[in-house]
């Protein structure tokens, strides 16, 4: 019997419990290509807060609009920063007025007491202590910026929570691969055990035991990483559907498009080869396990 015949033969032999392990692998690793894609594109709780939290630069009362739009192309201008936007006196005071609806009366006769500011929003990957500090220190300088608003102490505290939170959630995903692989460990044993008879029939023509165990490692590698492919191809279409219907999903998550980017591509490639290399290693041990299992 030839090596590719040998490769698919669990399929030959057992065609139905194949096709029912298959799709609940395929169920598992639809779960962790969702899983790894939402914390790929989120970065955790990083896109979260970074929609939620904005450094604020108050500008002087005698700065003009046309200053204060020269300072937010400045601030967008920084590698950390993903916009920034000014906002004159008018729109100031129309927001403290929403705020706090019964002060109309503190505008008298000098005016506006507000100035205008620029609202800084930060990169979901750069949301991190030392970049809002290299933003600070960016416009600090500057004579039209009267004071700057990121939080002072509150801050520290939120971006501690927010690493154990992310740690929380990768050790969640490491927890799930790991039930991945006793399952598909399991599987495997489970399988050889059953199938005993047969394999024995063939070490008793001449197949050797390690032409037995390298082809179906091979078939359950290449199946692995063909299923994987398939789930996480699967997870990434769902995200760009319900990012259409759902547009929260998409500002907690992330958008969509930035799947195919390099930051997000890389690990998930990982992952798919990863997917492979774990199917063929329970293969392995599952058939080595079923061989030293006591009669």
């Amino acid at each position: 019997m030839t090596g590719s015949s040998l490769r698919w033969i669990d399929w030959k032999l057992a065609p139905k419990a194949m096709l029912r392990e298959t799709a609940g692998r395929f169920c598992l690793l639809f779960l962790l290509g969702s899983f790894l894609l939402s914390m790929l594109l989120s970065g955790g709780m990083n896109r979260f807060l970074s929609e939620q939290w904005a450094v604020t630069a108050i500008l002087r009362l005698s700065v003009s609009p046309a200053e204060g739009q020269g300072i937010a192309g400045k601030a967008a201008g920084l590698p950390a920063v993903r916009s920034a936007v000014y906002k004159d006196a008018e729109e100031s005071w129309k927001e403290f007025l929403a705020a706090y609806p019964g002060l109309s009366t503190l505008r008298g006769a000098g005016g506006n007491p507000l100035s205008g500011y620029v609202e800084i929003r930060m990169r979901p990957r750069r949301f991190t202590e030392a970049d809002i500090q290299a933003v600070e220190a960016g416009l600090r300088p500057l004579p039209q910026v009267e004071r700057i608003l990121s939080g002072g102490e509150v801050l520290p505290r939120l971006l501690r929570v927010r690493e154990w939170v992310n740690a929380f959630l990768w050790a969640g995903f490491a927890l799930l691969c790991t039930v991945s692989f006793l399952v598909f460990l399991l599987q495997e044993k489970a399988r050889s055990s059953f199938l005993a008879a047969d394999f024995n029939f063939l070490r008793e023509r001449g197949v050797s035991v390690r032409s037995i165990i390298v082809s179906r490692a091979s078939g359950s590698l290449l199946t692995g990483l063909l299923l994987s492919l398939a789930a996480t191809g699967t997870a990434a279409f769902l995200l760009f559907i319900l990012e259409t219907r759902l547009p929260l999903l998409g500002r907690v998550i992330g958008p969509a498009r930035e799947i195919p980017t390099l930051p997000i591509l890389i690990p998930a490639l990982l992952f798919l080869f990863a997917s492979a290399l774990v199917s063929g290693a329970a293969s392995s041990l599952g058939w080595r396990a079923a061989q030293s299992r006591p009669e």
